[in-house]
């Protein structure tokens, strides 16, 4: 994302990678729901904006996929 948006900071994401993005939020509300920046993240998409099949700037999608990764923290380390 980082130098999609290097390259065009206009950029959008549009088609299956929206679905890619709303599947990580969705993931993100499910991990942690009471998060105020997890669940302020369901507002970059909605249903009717996927299915109008408009696209979403390339730059708040790094936002919102940066602020995710530290609302979730980092995975654990599971000791076999």
């Amino acid at each position: 994302m980082k130098a999609l948006i290097e390259r065009d900071p206009e950029q959008e994401v549009r088609g299956i990678a929206l679905g890619v993005v709303d599947a990580a939020i969705a993931a993100g509300k499910e991990a942690k729901p009471d998060d105020p920046v997890v669940l302020a993240t369901a507002e970059l998409l909605s249903a009717d904006m996927i299915a109008s099949g408009d696209g979403v700037r390339a730059a708040d999608i790094l936002v919102v996929a940066d602020q995710l990764s530290a609302a979730i923290g980092p995975k654990p380390i599971v000791i076999a």
